[in-house]
């Protein structure tokens, strides 16, 4: 974080204003700029080698929400052969690992500069539903193996002669397995994952697009917090015993609110044929992960869940 911002301001003079300037005039503008950018410009320098305190960052963070409220951007629609919608159950934080002022980043889309969800993401999301419940059906088979999940997905991933020689392949073949978490079934659930999401020697079929809000106003952004009651046993591994003594370390970060519609795309590989079986696997190998699984951080606390 700290060579992010040396860089910053050593950009040359009047550049801080000049982005300012060009931010104020836009028609709406791009929150991903205002967050990463534009509020750095209203601070000194010395503030930014010095360090700058968390806490005076999102005070200025929550005004400039506040004064973006007038705004309604446009949500980018893709063309595609299956979408459907869900919302938030909770708070979504997806993209905190990116460094920024407030200690704990946020994702926008670079070009559209309003939050989102990439595609390589729901597509890991629905490969691993897939991978749970097959591993389920033959976790018995798997016992004996080191790190069994590791190698069930490194033989649904392996090459197509390695795959036909395997003997999970015939334990799968002409079998029937339910998704977890659902009363979904898949039948050959091995093919079915090769197919979607590809092998070693071929892509999958099916494309998982970016998920944009269908609606999004700045206002749907919220600031959150979360508030460390032991930061020496954590930083200090353990060495000190967790107590009461210790003082609270309120970190806030930002998060976009419960009940954003988000809408989510399927579609074939453009070279690929049409399979309309695999689309329906992968809407719901993927609104079962949504559902009960979620994405970004702070899942295990509610954060990134969705509902119908």
């Amino acid at each position: 974080m700290k060579s992010r911002l040396n860089s910053f301001s050593e950009l040359p003079a009047g550049f801080k204003r000049q982005l300012s300037e060009l931010l104020s005039k836009a028609k709406s503008p791009h929150i991903g700029l205002v967050f990463y950018k534009a509020l750095v410009s209203k601070f000194r320098e010395d503030d930014l080698e010095n360090g700058l305190k968390a806490e005076k960052f999102a005070e200025e963070l929550e005004s400039t929400l506040r004064e973006l409220e007038k705004y309604s951007l446009k949500t980018p629609r893709l063309p595609c052969k299956k979408s459907f919608e869900l919302k938030t159950a909770y708070r979504l934080a997806i993209g905190m690992g990116y460094p920024s002022l407030l200690e704990n980043g946020f994702l926008f889309h670079h070009t559209y500069g309003i939050p989102y969800i990439p595609g390589e993401t729901l597509k890991g999301l629905a490969r691993h539903v897939l991978l749970l419940s097959i591993y389920e059906e033959i976790k018995e088979k798997l016992a004996s193996t080191q790190e069994p999940l590791s190698f069930l997905d490194k033989y649904l991933s392996s090459t197509e002669e390695e795959f036909s020689k395997n003997s999970l392949t015939k334990t799968l073949d002409g079998k029937e397995i339910g998704i977890v978490l659902s009363e979904y079934k898949i039948r050959e659930p091995h093919r079915v994952f090769r197919k979607i999401f590809g092998t070693q020697e071929k892509r999958g079929e099916v494309i998982f697009l970016d998920a944009f809000p269908k609606n999004f106003n700045p206002q749907d952004l919220e600031l959150d917090i979360m508030n460390p009651h032991y930061a020496g046993y954590y930083t200090e591994k353990g060495k000190n015993p967790p107590g009461d003594w210790e003082n609270p370390v309120p970190i806030k970060f930002l998060t976009l609110k419960k009940g954003t519609t988000f809408i989510f795309c399927l579609d074939y590989e453009p070279l690929g044929e049409e399979k309309p079986e695999l689309l329906e696997h992968a809407y719901n190998l993927l609104r079962v992960g949504l559902e009960n699984l979620g994405v970004g951080g702070k899942k295990a606390k509610g954060y990134g869940w969705f509902e119908a």
